[in-house]
This record gives C-alpha cells, sequence and structure tokens, in this order.
C-alpha cells in the first residue's frame, strides 16, 4: 500500500511540474487571452483588486488607529492627576501636613529629597498617590471616600 501512494505522489508532482513548466513557458499575451477567456477584462480586473487592496488597507490603518486611541485614552485616564489642586502652595502645605503626620502609616515612604526640589506635578501625582491609597481623603471630601 505504502508503494502505491508514492507512485502516486511522483505521478502527482510531474503532473504538477508540467503545469509550471508550462506557465512559465506561456508568453504575456497567451496568459492575457487566456485571463480574457475566463475573467473578462484584465485591466479592468487590476482595478477592482487595487481597490479591493487599498480597502483592506485603510481599515486595517483604522484598527490600528482606534486601537492606539483607546491605548492613549487608558494610559491619560491611569496616568494623571485626579487630585487636581487650585493652589499648589496648598498642595505642598497638604502633602507636608501629610508626611508630619504621628499617625502616618510606616511602610509609607518619601524618597530623601527637599520638598523644594518637587516640581508641582510631583506634588500632585503624591497627593494623587495617597488619595489612592486611602491615606488622605479628596479635595472637599472629609469622609475619604469619592
Amino acid at each position: 500500500m505504502t508503494g502505491t501512494n508514492k507512485k502516486w505522489r511522483a505521478a502527482l508532482d510531474r503532473l504538477a511540474d508540467a503545469f509550471v513548466d508550462d506557465i512559465l513557458n506561456a508568453s504575456d499575451e497567451d496568459i492575457l487571452a487566456e485571463f480574457r477567456e475566463s475573467h473578462g477584462d484584465p485591466d479592468r480586473h487590476a482595478v477592482e483588486m487595487r481597490e479591493a487592496f487599498e480597502t483592506s488597507i485603510i481599515a486595517a490603518n483604522k484598527r490600528r488607529l482606534a486601537a492606539a486611541k483607546a491605548g492613549a485614552a487608558a494610559a491619560r485616564s491611569g496616568g494623571t492627576t485626579t487630585i487636581a489642586p487650585a493652589d499648589i502652595a496648598d498642595a505642598r502645605r497638604r502633602l507636608r501636613a501629610v508626611l508630619d503626620a504621628p499617625n502616618l502609616p510606616p511602610q509609607l515612604t518619601l524618597a530623601a529629597r527637599k520638598e523644594n526640589e518637587l516640581s508641582d506635578s510631583d506634588i500632585a501625582g503624591m497627593l494623587d498617590d495617597l488619595w489612592e491609597l486611602g491615606v488622605i481623603p479628596r479635595d472637599g471630601d472629609e469622609d475619604g471616600k469619592s
């Protein structure tokens, strides 16, 4: 049985080689004439194929753009501070009061930097982190819930 399969396989390989040789030896005019017989105008078909490729490229680019927009929106919503104090001096005082509080959880540490070295966004970010950890209430929310 195995020998028969090998014979059939060899016969199919020879047939495939004959088809390939036939195509490679055909002239462009012969190929276009055969295409016209079976499919019509090759120029019209070429235009339709280009339109199909362009449509698929545009659709793929739109999907990539939508994914990028969603990723950027997620990064903005997760990366921006939710506490935006109107007065940065007040925010600095608030952060200093939290860090100087005697009941500060021992797990909270602040890098050894002077407060005046912290940028406004650093201050706002730290207040936001402290709010997320439940250490401080959100501005105007005395019970600690948002």
